[in-house]
């Protein structure tokens, strides 16, 4: 049963505009068409893993590696996932990382994440270096909050000291 509130009526109003100039920009819409046992569609506004955490490497100095990842609003990276390893598959000491917002999640429980920004220092000679190169590769994981978790995103990172 049909009740009609103030809220519904420029609804209404509206759909009958749409049938009216194009019965498709009404089905559009998503007004009360029959689908069937179709399932509706939710279109998703999640971003790619390297739009929603952009991460720039660079040596500061001659001794420091800089990692930083520019995070979108709505998006928060997990503080334990962050590590890396170097061409053998070895872990790489990169330091402590800074503490974090404590959140709840609802699949890792209480755990620290980072909101908007990372900015993380350690020293170049955690790296081995071949030829004034160091490679590595980073891991991290991150959600987009109530949408969406990525799974581990792994980065090949190299990075030279100027000749």
């Amino acid at each position: 049963m049909f009740t009609l509130t103030p809220f519904s009526m420029p609804r209404l109003l509206l759909a009958g505009v749409l049938l009216l100039v194009s019965p498709a920009l009404f089905a559009q819409a998503g007004f009360g068409l029959d689908t069937g046992n179709r399932l509706p569609v939710v279109r998703s506004s999640v971003l790619p893993a390297e739009e929603a955490f952009a991460l720039s490497t660079f040596i500061e100095a001659p001794d420091t590696v800089v990692l930083m990842w520019e995070i979108k609003e709505g998006y928060y990276l997990y503080r334990k996932s962050i590590s890396a390893t170097d061409s053998s598959g070895s872990a790489v000491n990169i330091g402590e990382l800074a503490e974090g917002e404590i959140i709840t999640d609802e699949f890792f429980g209480e755990v620290a994440v980072y909101f908007d920004r990372i900015f993380h220092r350690f020293p170049l000679f955690n790296l081995a270096m071949n030829d004034n190169t160091a490679t590595f590769t980073l891991q991290y994981q991150g959600c987009a909050k109530d949408l969406y978790c990525y799974p581990m995103q792994s980065q090949e990172v190299t990075l030279s000291l100027p000749e």
